[in-house]
């Protein structure tokens, strides 16, 4: 009814994969009618259908799973990844290791051939860990696309929101019409249009009761319920307990067997078979297949609100019963039989939520953190499970819910390592969001009673290093009790250790507080052991080093596979950012920046944000997107010395790149002035750029000295800055070389190019096309408009690498395959003179000199 524009702006939208669109709107608006259109409007796409339902809240990924039963009965390899799947969700139940659910869905995702629609009605019912999956999947598969109904938006970065609007009096008469076969009168339409206030459902229920003789009296909510209510109640006391009870069964599963429906409702079986055919010919329920379901969620909505307090905890208790004596065989009987036990208000019903928490603690830690916040409600002694709850909700990124949690179990634990490790919990997150003072306020108030300070310490010593604030004694405490502090504590400790160091300019004590972290990790749990992967590999990009980093996100990638979850804190995108970043994938690390930080910013994990804003900067800025980094830098950082420092480098790369070199020189001033190593080699390396621009051959000369000085003990990046800085400013070619020989070693494309430029300046002119075509690569235009000017300086000419022919990219891939000039010949119907004529002409547009460097060139996407 009048929605035709809304259902082909859906259509259109999921058909350009992958798209994430969400349809809003109260209950019978009509939102499961679009989605049905609209995943009949999409030919070729294979659609997996589910639904989230009222009690999903603590039932990990149980909409995802409900959509994937779709692909029960598959073979090959989409029907084997279901079946390990499923295996995995129900031997976590029993206590066995094995792969995360979240993984294997991925798995399972990459097997379908072709587009595939994932619609799934309800997401403001959704698990926390199934929207966290959603969130990723679009970005991990481009052929997947996501269509989802809500009632409320729920926390997932979609890239079109409609919402379904009331019918308007025409509509409604329109519809009216079209259920009775005649136009009624226009007072009939105008209370069938004020009882219903628009909803297409309401209006069927308001038509339904006009026909069987009653009336809709009045516009408010209750009459509304009473409608749909009315017609129910003509049937006999069994079809309202039948009905009762598939509304109870239903805020679970979407389905029932006639047998257990009759068992719970207390009917014998014949009586419940003429009771149900009542019922289907009412309109209350359908079925499906062997099983039962009623007709609409506000079918359900009323007839478990008619059961009255009492009647739905006798209900949820009769199920939990049976759900037991069948067998609780797998994780998602568990979880379903804990929800029913919970909702029943009994003494059984605490051990089955802590059963609950504890059995999705590892594979979905969100889940965990809704069962542990359910536990402490129904006991006195709620500390231990508040805590236990912040610690999950830290392990699902929403810093936010952790602290909160964190704050409230430690006003009732009394002084312990409980205690001490809650209070470490709270301090992290609020300092990933960027609250340093209320990170340092719980520090301050935990230390005295901590049973071991030394991670609080680290901590400690880390926040203020970032505010720009005397932390060497905190540092040095963290540092005196590493050794011997308990193993839970020495992961934290060790990360916050080297990123202090590093913020610090101290590699030497960054690579030592690494090593023992992950030495140390090497014997932890899983869990852990994660942790200190991710959080080792964290600190190598900031320092610029890739190829160990790499290493170890995927050692912690394989430790993911069996937990489910990972990117604590954010950490882990903006680490895999940075490595984009080295690596010269700089529009692939552009197009995961947008999503990932739409989502930092959602989770309020701010410092990350931050940092993963700096990268996205860095690229900008090298690219000559001027505008872009500006409206970037027009958010303001958190606020904090490392921060905002970073920032003012930024504002004066983009100022040197803009001809304005007065503010450039301004920025830089305020950097410095921060007193932050970490900013201080950044900003005294833009300087030299700005002073070579200005043509003060002493200042920049001046300045590259000042940058190796603090460089000395610095890390890998600033090391590199130093070389080149001295190389060119210098005109050293032994340094320019250093910095071509480490930029090499660590596969770092943009870094080589800027020895070799510096280097082809100082007279080895075959460097010169080398560096042009890596800028043209990278799309680093005003490198490339430098490099440009020295190669017409030196006579030679531009030829980007874009600019090869598809007959030698042809060769070139061939000689990358290890074949020789006479294979290749062979290979293409060439002459061996034609190849060698082809090898020359990519020599002189490449600037490599050998079939060694061409394919090595090849291997690091170069060409």
């Amino acid at each position: 009814m009048g929605r035709a524009g809304i259902l082909e702006q859906v259509i259109s939208a999921l058909a350009r994969t992958p798209r994430t669109v969400l349809v809003c709107g109260e209950a019978g608006i009509g939102k499961t009618r679009l989605l049905g259109e609209a995943a009949a409007g999409l030919p070729g796409f294979r659609v997996l259908r589910g639904q989230a339902r009222e009690l999903d809240g603590g039932r990990a990924y149980a909409p995802l799973a409900g959509a994937l039963e779709t692909l029960r009965g598959e073979g090959g390899e989409t029907g084997e990844a279901l079946a390990a799947l499923e295996d995995a969700i129900d031997r976590a139940a029993l206590g066995a290791t094995s792969p995360a659910p979240a993984a294997l869905a991925a798995r399972l995702f990459e097997s379908l051939p072709g587009p595939t629609l994932i619609a799934l009605d309800d997401l403001h019912l959704a698990d926390a860990d199934t929207l966290s999956v959603l969130g990723a999947l679009p970005r991990r598969f481009p052929w997947i696309s996501i269509l989802g109904t809500a009632r409320t938006p729920p926390s997932l970065e979609v890239d079109l929101a409609v919402r379904l609007d009331p019918l308007t009096p025409a509509e409604v008469a329109a519809m009216v019409t079209a259920l009775l076969g005649r136009t009624p009168s226009d007072i009939v339409l105008r209370r069938v249009h004020e009882a219903s206030r628009g909803n297409p459902w309401f209006v069927q229920e308001a038509v339904l009761t006009l026909l069987q003789g009653g009336a809709v009296r009045s516009a408010v909510p209750g009459p509304r319920r009473g409608a749909i209510l009315s017609r129910l109640f003509q049937r006999d006391q069994g079809g309202r307990d039948l009905a009762r009870v598939l509304a109870a069964v239903s805020r679970t599963r979407e389905t029932a067997a006639l047998p257990e429906l009759a068992e719970l409702a207390g009917l014998p079986l014949p009586t419940a078979e003429r009771a149900i055919e009542g019922l289907v010919r009412d309109g209350v329920v359908t079925r499906t297949g062997e099983a039962y379901a009623l007709t609409h969620p506000l079918v359900a909505e009323a007839l478990y609100q008619d059961l009255g307090v009492v009647g739905r905890r006798e209900v949820h208790g009769r199920i939990a019963a049976m759900l037991e004596r069948d067998g609780l065989s797998g994780s998602r009987r568990v979880l379903e039989w804990a929800t029913h036990v919970a909702e029943s208000g009994t003494p059984a019903a605490l051990p089955a939520v802590l059963r609950a928490a504890e059995l999705t603690r590892w594979t979905a830690p969100l889940s965990a953190a809704h069962w542990y916040g359910r536990a402490a409600e129904l006991t006195s002694e709620r500390g231990e499970l508040l805590a236990r709850q912040a610690m999950a909700y830290w392990k699902g990124s929403r810093p936010a819910l952790a602290l909160n949690s964190a704050q409230r179990a430690l006003a009732v634990l009394t002084p312990g390592r409980r205690h001490t490790r809650t209070a470490y919990t709270a301090v992290g997150a609020a300092h990933a969001m960027g609250w340093y003072e209320v990170a340092l306020d719980v520090a301050r108030r935990a230390l005295p009673e901590a049973d071991d300070p030394t991670a609080l310490f680290a901590q400690r010593a880390l926040i203020d290093a970032e505010l720009g604030r005397p932390s060497q004694e905190a540092a040095r405490r963290g540092w005196e009790g590493l050794a011997d502090c308990p193993p839970e504590d020495r992961v934290i400790t060790a990360g916050c250790l080297a990123l202090h160091a590093l913020i610090e300019g101290d590699w030497p004590l960054t690579q030592k507080a690494l090593d023992d972290l992950l030495a140390f990790a090497a014997a932890l749990p899983p869990g852990a052991r994660l942790a200190s992967l991710e959080s080792a590999a964290h600190v190598l990009t900031i320092a610029g080093v890739r190829t160990r980093a790499v290493e170890l996100l995927d050692q912690a990638e394989q430790i993911h596979r069996g937990l489910g979850w990972h990117d604590i804190a954010g950490q882990h995108v903006r680490t895999t950012a940075v490595l984009r970043r080295l690596g010269g994938e700089w529009a692939r690390a552009l197009e995961e920046i947008a999503p990932a930080e739409s989502a930092l910013a959602d989770a309020g994990l701010l410092e990350n944000r931050a940092l993963l804003r700096n990268i996205e900067l860095d690229i900008l800025l090298d690219q000559g997107r001027y505008d872009e980094a500006a409206r970037v830098l027009a958010e303001p950082p958190p606020e904090c010395a490392l921060q905002v420092g970073l920032r003012c480098v930024s504002r004066a790369r983009l100022a040197l790149g803009r001809g304005d070199h007065a503010t450039a020189r301004r920025e830089l001033d305020r950097a410095a002035a921060f007193g932050v190593p970490e900013v201080l080699h950044r900003a005294l390396a833009v300087r030299v750029l700005l002073h070579a621009a200005t043509r003060d051959a002493q200042a920049c000369v001046a300045t590259a000295a000042r940058l190796d000085e603090v460089s000395a003990d610095g890390t890998p990046r600033a090391v590199m800055a130093a070389h080149i800085a001295v190389g060119w400013a210098c005109r050293d070619r032994d340094r320019a070389g250093a910095a071509l020989e480490l930029a090499r070693a660590d596969g770092l494309p943009f870094e080589e190019a800027r020895a070799r430029l510096v280097l082809g300046v100082l007279g080895d002119r075959s460097q010169l096309p080398r560096a042009h075509a890596t800028f043209d690569r990278l799309g680093a235009a005003p490198w490339r408009t430098i490099a440009e000017r020295h190669l017409r300086a030196a006579g030679l000419p531009v030829e980007p690498s874009g600019d090869l022919t598809p007959s030698e990219r042809r060769v070139i891939e061939l000689v990358a395959g290890g074949l020789s000039n006479p294979q290749i010949a062979e290979e293409l119907h060439y002459s061996r003179k034609t190849v060698e004529v082809y090898l020359t002409r990519v020599y002189a547009k490449t600037g490599f000199r050998s079939r060694v460097e061409l394919a090595l060139a090849v291997e690091r996407g170069e060409l």
